[in-house]
């Protein structure tokens, strides 16, 4: 099946290493812990159980359908069978409309194209192709599908399309007859086709805005025309056109209106011994996937590749195996190929893990110096590997008490730049875990940042204000606070002693008070002298594991 949707997203760039796995897993244990990726994010090939032609896949409605010859298998979309769609006939080619209440398939032996219901699986409408023989090749774009035909007989091959919505679909011929059955893709308002296997080859490339589709030229690549043709895709909805053909070594990107190669997806883990095989566009057009075969076709690889640069992302390899042509699909974010054992010919599904395929980074900055009681700011940044602004995230905050609790679970939001900042006040001493992490989105995987910081007492900066003179029996009365605005305190203790240096130079000491502050950190006092002098109130804040001790001193010159 070869079809392009929705609008284009942007494009990410960065590469991956080989054959590694894929994402950062979003999952949350229990305790609502982010957790690292596990084996099931890896690349995974599942067994279908059947041997035969066929190859070509459709995912839809939850489920993966694959041409099998004389049966359709259909599984889930971590790749277990549920169910088969048994007695056909030369099931080689599927298609299916966006909306995913119908796939289609073309049976060759059988000359005719099925509809079948993607929920129970039955085949509700058979079409009958008699007239136009050994149909190969399917391409769907909303009600309309598209049909490569052709036995190979000289003149006996060509392309069909018809309306599925219609009671009694109209068969009409698209542009001149073949030989064998052509490729074909479709996207947006362009239609191309391609008759595989043939040296040289043409691609013909059509507008189906017009009833009935008009020819826009032909894709020949020179004056001798195009190697043989293995696989054919559409991207930017129907601007670009995708090859794989024989003995090029790459994947071409050519211009559906000018007619010319543009980009070229070379890069493959065979070198020169790569055979590519098959190709695909992502959903957005942000990638191009394409299959490759060792020259020995004992191994098969599968390369993303950014669209604009041409750039690889991401591969995956896989040994005893050949990766199908024309078997690449996309289910949201996922990708599925099909792979064939030589010599048995026996399917088995490749499943690449959800994409993003590229890369975010995620900082956590603490402060320098952390206290209980007091609230201090942490920062960060999400940056994508594209080195585009993420826009604006959510991210999901954990933290830690030194006794292993967790506090409440909090969303912080970035500005559109990526940064962030959020506080806390950490209520006592001890080493304190704080963790953010970013879910990622569908073309980017997340990631996530710790730190631990060793949280110490507060360090109180204590005042006292009162009269700098007074006289002997007149009472003195004195404020002091060693708190800040909107912190509470745990209960401590204030003590005041007094030294007195009389006019003779005598001196003598008492205590003046013993006091609980408030829990905002206030405190007041008074005291009568007894006797002339410079009198000294010396003030102790005694402190506690979480609050730190203070002293300060108030003079005051009594007559």
């Amino acid at each position: 099946m070869r079809t392009s949707t929705s609008a284009r997203a942007p494009l990410p760039r960065r590469s991956v290493a080989w054959a590694g796995p894929l994402l950062l897993a979003a999952a949350l244990l229990v305790t609502q812990t982010p957790t690292a990726a596990t084996a099931a994010d890896a690349a995974t090939v599942s067994d279908l159980g059947v041997a035969g032609e066929g190859g070509d896949v459709v995912a839809r409605n939850r489920k993966v359908f694959v041409a099998a010859g004389d049966r359709i298998v259909v599984t889930s979309t971590d790749g277990k069978v549920v169910g088969t769609i048994p007695g056909l006939s030369g099931a080689v080619a599927l298609a299916s409309p966006e909306d995913g209440r119908k796939v289609y398939a073309a049976l060759r032996g059988s000359n005719e194209v099925i509809e079948i219901d993607s929920t129970t699986l039955a085949i509700s409408r058979r079409i009958d192709l008699t007239a136009y023989p050994c149909p190969s090749s399917l391409a769907q774009e909303y009600d309309r599908l598209w049909i490569g035909f052709g036995c190979g007989g000289a003149g006996g091959g060509g392309v069909l399309g018809l309306v599925t919505s219609a009671a009694t679909p109209t068969l009409v011929r698209v542009g001149p007859a073949t030989t064998g059955a052509p490729l074909v893709a479709v996207a947006g308002n362009t239609l191309v086709a391609g008759e595989s296997g043939v040296s040289p080859a043409t691609v013909k490339v059509y507008d189906i805005s017009t009833t009935p589709p008009t020819s826009s030229g032909e894709i020949r690549g020179d004056a001798n025309g195009l190697p043989a043709l293995r696989d054919l895709a559409l991207a930017e909805h129907g601007a670009t056109a995708l090859s794989a053909l024989n003995d090029t070594r790459r994947f071409d990107a050519w211009d559906t209106a000018a007619l010319t190669r543009g980009r070229a997806y070379a890069d493959n883990g065979f070198g020169d011994q790569g055979v590519p095989v098959t190709v695909g566009a992502s959903p957005n057009d942000a990638y191009v996937v394409g299959g490759w075969n060792s020259q020995a076709g004992d191994a098969a690889e599968l390369v993303v590749y950014d669209a604009t640069t041409s750039e690889v992302i991401y591969t995956a390899a896989h040994q005893g195996k050949t990766v199908v042509a024309g078997s690449v699909e996309f289910y949201g974010t996922v990708t599925f190929a099909v792979l064939k054992e030589p010599g048995t010919g026996r399917m088995h599904l490749w499943r690449l893990p959800p994409s993003p395929y590229h890369s975010s980074t995620l900082t956590l900055t603490a402060p320098a110096k952390v206290t209980t009681l007091q609230e201090s700011a942490f920062t960060g940044r999400v940056t994508l590997s594209s080195g585009l602004p993420p826009g604006v995230q959510t991210l999901e905050l954990y933290r830690w008490l030194p006794d292993g609790t967790s506090r409440p679970f909090e969303e912080v939001t970035t500005a559109a730049d990526g940064t962030y900042r959020f506080t806390d006040t950490p209520p006592s001493t001890g080493a304190y875990k704080y963790q953010v992490y970013w879910p990622g989105n569908s073309w980017f995987r997340g990631s996530g940042s710790s730190v631990t910081v060793t949280v110490g007492p507060y360090e109180p900066t204590l005042t006292v204000t009162g009269p700098a003179t007074g006289r002997v029996g007149t009472r003195l009365a004195f404020s002091g606070t060693f708190g800040a605005d909107g912190i509470t305190f745990p209960r401590t203790t204030v003590t005041v002693s007094l030294r007195v240096v009389g006019p003779d130079g005598a001196v003598t000491s008492r205590s003046v008070a013993k006091l609980v502050p408030t829990p905002d950190g206030t405190f007041s006092f008074s005291d009568t002298p007894t006797a002339a002098g410079e009198h000294t109130y010396t003030v102790d804040l005694a402190g506690n594991s979480d609050v730190g001790p203070a002293r300060t001193t108030h003079v005051v010159a009594v007559r």
